[in-house]
């Protein structure tokens, strides 16, 4: 049997707890003072998990059972709990030790489930508050932060380095997802959805100042083919021009002009100009199983009291002059908030949110793009995007997984 440890919060310099001191599964979890003399409720192994995820069960000494999400929810803010150690369906129970990007020696605790962290819930530094399972912030909060006494976590995942551009993780420059130069599919013969984006819109997007006529910015998942297709960059975008929400489909060839472009089409009218928080926007693709080819897009949105105001499913094929050679799989993707249209790069006064990457599969966060035995395994347009922001985006940790989440915002001044 491995060592036991108790984990400090940097926050209260409260440990990880039962509440009530309550040893029964379903024992909601807490920070409490630690206690002298010590108690076994208050010390964890570490357990790595058997398939070789490289995330580990977090178990407690005083019942065997392991940190779990209740409910194995993945909403934001589910309560955290103890649980047997589940023999399947374990992706709640396990978990890997994120090392602050910022700098403060602390480790976030993440979850492989939904990617949310370990969190006092209402950043509370009170002793007895319970935790919950919260999307990281960045700069990363005291109250999502740990240590552990007399110790330290095992298999500490570091932050992927920012991309090698003057940008940073900033405007058009966001990190590259990818499956080690694979396409994006999903095998599952009921469901073929190989790739879905979400934005929860956290504080009001607001346009203040352009270089172009273009009063708004867009979310653009700009995506890269493999080498042998004649679409080299595929690019599905959901973006704001004054109070109209819109949609759009592009793509380019490796050199010449465009194959694909749907146009600005409308989704919905918003109130005023901005796109308020609250709102979640959606971008699902659909991928052909044989082949891997893109087919469908998806858009969806929901205001900010959840209720549906937009669906399109945007056939591919069903836009105006495309061939089959425009078709392609996707080996890489990355997600950017920039301006709209035509080169236009935006100022926005405000904006935050939460971007939630799924795939069917692993998937790894990089800097770059993939590269495979034969080299870089993308096509590629010089600047494939132009549209520019005072956006920036969060780091990610150095893993796979088939869910990450990023926290977004905009640079002030």
């Amino acid at each position: 049997m491995g060592a036991y440890y108790s984990i400090e919060s940097l926050l209260s310099r409260g440990v990880i707890d039962m509440q009530w001191g309550s040893t029964q599964a379903g024992a909601h979890l807490v920070t409490t003072e630690p206690a002298f003399p010590a108690v076994d409720s208050q010390f964890w192994q570490f357990v790595p998990d058997p398939a070789g995820s490289g995330y580990y069960f977090i178990k407690n000494k005083a019942n065997g059972f392991v940190i779990d999400i209740e409910a194995e929810s993945t909403a934001t803010g589910a309560l955290l709990v103890v649980n047997p150690q589940n023999e399947t369906g374990t992706d709640s129970q396990l978990w890997q030790f994120f090392l602050d990007p910022s700098g403060s020696g602390s480790w976030m605790i993440m979850n492989k489930l939904t990617a949310n962290v370990i969190d006092i819930q209402g950043d509370s530094s009170n002793f007895g508050v319970v935790l919950d399972s919260f999307p990281h912030t960045f700069p990363a909060s005291r109250n999502e932060l740990w240590f552990v006494q007399y110790g330290s976590f095992p298999g500490v995942v570091d932050a992927v380095p920012s991309p090698a551009t003057a940008q940073g993780l900033t405007s058009l420059s966001n990190y590259i997802f990818n499956q080690q130069c694979n396409p994006f599919v999903n095998s599952s013969p009921t469901n073929s959805t190989c790739l879905t984006v979400t934005i929860d819109v956290t504080e009001d997007i607001v346009w203040a100042a352009g270089n172009g006529s273009t009063q708004g910015f867009s979310f653009q998942l700009n995506c890269y083919s493999p080498t042998r297709s004649v679409c080299a960059f595929q690019q599905y975008v959901i973006g704001l021009s004054g109070n109209n929400l819109w949609y759009d489909v592009n793509s380019w060839p490796k050199n010449g002009e465009i194959l694909v472009n749907l146009g600005q089409t409308t989704l919905l009218s918003l109130p005023d100009p901005w796109l308020p928080a609250g709102y979640q926007l959606k971008i699902g693709l659909a991928a052909a199983q044989g082949n891997g080819n893109i087919t469908i897009a998806n858009y969806t949105v929901h205001d900010n009291e959840g209720n549906l105001k937009a669906y399109v499913s945007q056939g591919l094929i069903n836009i105006s002059g495309i061939t089959l050679e425009d078709f392609a799989p996707i080996v890489a993707f990355e997600l950017n908030l920039v301006g709209p249209i035509n080169a236009e790069t935006v100022y926005l006064s405000s904006g935050a949110g939460i971007i939630t990457y799924w795939v069917p599969y692993r998937m790894t966060c990089a800097n770059a793009r993939p590269v495979g035995a034969n080299g870089i395994c993308t096509q590629d347009r010089d600047n494939h995007t132009t549209e520019q922001a005072n956006s920036v985006y969060a780091s990610l940790p150095a893993n796979r997984n088939n869910i990450f989440k990023q926290r977004f915002g905009v640079q002030l001044g």
